[in-house]
């Protein structure tokens, strides 16, 4: 009886020192409406390790998933959903007053459930983090490292780089990007001819403002100096680009 205790004992530890990182893990989302390549890298795998997926599957706290060519939804229970667009990259995070999901390239389509949310979920790169608690809004992050988000309805979502000292209510239906260069503290924001009204913002406790189709861009040393927009008339004052991208 004792040596088959032992066995047992034995196998038990085996299992937990082998089984893949975050078996045991409570699954906070999961994967649906799979189209084309979706793949997941379990919390603590190797950086080469990805799985496919081709069902319905459950993912945890920590999980990596990209897209290739393809898409699907994650969806939190009945709080949230989001759409991963083709050629996206995610991990997800769960903290103690946040659910974050890091989106490190790519396309994400939100749907917040206000109602149902138990914690607020944050989209966070390392341009800006948007803090969404129920909102219909995309996010778009690229490799130039600008941010866009746009707006369906009236929000809001609280877009904010504490080292850059950005803080920004998106409401109104409006669109912005958001770009940041961490070497040299430049921070541009954008707001774009698709929006709906003008936007107000605040960089370093200096209040700032942007008609639709143009751009504010601020460094450390010129955030205490004029918050004017940009003249076009001036030859070192780029001019806003007309298509409401960054300039």
């Amino acid at each position: 009886m004792k040596k088959i205790f032992l066995k047992l004992t034995l196998l038990s530890l085996a299992i937990a020192l082998y089984a893949p990182s975050g078996a045991w893990a409570e699954a906070v989302a999961s994967l649906k409406e799979i189209q084309g390549e979706v793949f997941v890298q379990p919390a603590g795998s190797a950086p080469e390790v990805w799985n496919a997926v081709a069902q319905e599957t459950a993912v945890n706290n920590g999980d990596s998933i990209k897209t290739g060519n393809g898409s699907c939804l994650l969806a939190y229970s009945d709080q949230a959903e989001f759409r991963l667009q083709p050629n996206t990259n995610i991990t997800i995070q769960q903290q103690n007053d946040t659910q974050d999901i890091n989106l490190k390239l790519g396309k994400l389509k939100a749907k917040i459930y206000k109602e149902k949310v138990i914690r607020p979920f944050q989209v966070v790169t390392p341009t800006a983090i948007g803090a969404v608690r129920g909102t219909d809004v995309d996010f778009d992050f690229n490799e130039l490292g600008q941010l866009t988000i746009d707006l369906h309805n009236d929000g809001p979502v609280q877009v904010y780089n504490d080292e850059a000292g950005l803080d920004l209510e998106l409401t109104d239906g409006n669109k912005i990007t958001v770009k940041y260069n961490k070497d040299t503290g430049e921070l541009m924001v954008n707001n774009s001819c698709d929006s709906a009204s003008k936007i107000n913002f605040s960089i370093l406790g200096k209040e700032y403002s942007a008609d639709k189709c143009q751009s504010v861009t601020v460094t450390a040393e010129t955030a205490g100096g004029s918050d004017d927009p940009a003249d076009p008339t001036d030859p070192d004052d780029p001019e806003p680009d007309p298509s409401g991208s960054p300039s």
